[in-house]
């Protein structure tokens, strides 16, 4: 059974009756595997943010529980950050919950970058674990805690018809909220989102300064020629998804018109203050590569910070081993320039030139 306040997990055992009795519970994530052939006896493991998915044994009504594995004990290694479950009111006046993952040394009394980053729903994944991992699209939380970061990961619940405003009344509330009770620090937070939370943290940059900078990967920028593309890899339209399913539109762009317009983030460049790192690649299956460089092109005739990293020959995610290391380490020079005062990585200031492409990759850190 699951707790879906705590997220807590427990495993019970309901009798002829129907009356349950409680065997085992806490905050982990269980899976039984077997019991042995005499019904005495049980293989199973749990898992946490801190406790990897080692096999236990126990009686088969879970008692005298014996760990019987160690797989990773490199983890003792490093620091590797908590997560809790908080909950806030957001703007539409709902409890709305987060995840919220501290460095490991987490001190309240001293100021730490913060990255928010979501999706949709996150608070369900709160005792899963995962090992640190190169990035493909988002930057990996536990990766983020372990080197110094505060990572809030809001969920967000939608209104067909207005996406962008039900992601701002959770995102920018829950920022405000972590602002108020001294976790985050205006100047020190950013934002990040992939496909359809690209879209998302595209809208948001066009309504809120509250960020000080922001990665979009693989956005929708604009509704209209959106709605009127085609997913590559389906070969599908696309208007199944805002008519009736992720984008949430709920009509057709014909019949909401004005929703169509104000949900278009690239109508409303002229509004975003945040630097912005746009990652959209040329061979994306499922987002056009033109709606992220549109984005950055309008970035640029407004003479607002911008950078755009095309992968050539990746798709929706990054994908091969080479490019996601690549990936990982400018997505955190960026933010640590922009939320730690870090020096500024060359690649940021120069750019690099097509002859340059796998040659010079410009990490190093210029002088202030």
């Amino acid at each position: 059974l699951w707790d879906k306040d705590t997220m807590d997990e427990g495993v019970y055992q309901l009798d002829m009756k129907g009356r349950l009795k409680k065997l085992m519970e806490g905050p982990y994530i269980y899976n039984i595997h077997r019991f042995s052939d005499n019904h005495k006896y049980c293989v199973w493991n749990r898992q946490s943010i801190t406790e990897f998915r080692d096999l236990w044994w126990s009686k088969a009504d879970f008692s005298n529980p014996v760990r019987v594995t160690n797989a990773n004990p490199q983890q003792a290694d490093y620091k590797w950050g908590t997560v809790k479950l908080v909950k806030w009111t957001n703007y539409e006046n709902k409890e709305n919950k987060g995840l919220l993952y501290l460095p490991e040394d987490y001190d309240p009394q001293k100021e730490y970058p913060v990255l928010v980053q979501f999706y949709e729903t996150h608070s369900g994944e709160l005792n899963i674990y995962h090992a640190p991992l190169l990035s493909s699209a988002l930057g990996d939380p536990v990766y983020f805690a372990s080197n110094g970061y505060i990572v809030f990961m809001p969920d967000v619940h939608f209104t067909v018809g207005t996406p962008g405003q039900s992601c701002y009344d959770a995102v920018v509330s829950g920022t405000k909220y972590l602002i108020e009770q001294g976790i985050a620090h205006p100047g020190k937070i950013g934002l990040q989102g992939h496909s359809w939370s690209g879209y998302q943290t595209s809208y948001l940059v066009t309504k809120t300064d509250i960020f000080t900078c922001a990665n979009i990967a693989a956005p929708i920028t604009d509704m209209v020629t959106g709605y009127l593309g085609i997913r590559n890899g389906s070969g599908l339209p696309r208007y199944f998804m805002y008519e009736e399913t992720q984008s949430r539109m709920g009509k057709t762009l014909w019949e909401a018109k004005d929703k169509y317009l104000a949900s278009s983030a690239i109508l409303e460049a002229d509004k975003i203050h945040t630097p912005l790192l746009i990652l959209h690649n040329d061979q994306d299956e499922a987002v056009a590569y033109e709606q992220g460089r549109a984005l950055y092109l309008a970035m640029r005739r407004l003479q607002r910070p911008a950078w755009l990293l095309n992968y050539k020959g990746e798709g929706h995610f990054v994908m091969s081993r080479g490019a996601q290391k690549d990936w990982t380490i400018r997505m955190m020079q960026f933010f640590d320039y922009y939320l730690k005062g870090t020096k500024e990585p060359r690649w940021m200031k120069e750019g690099i030139h097509l002859r340059e492409r796998g040659i010079d990759q410009k990490y190093d850190l210029l002088e202030k």
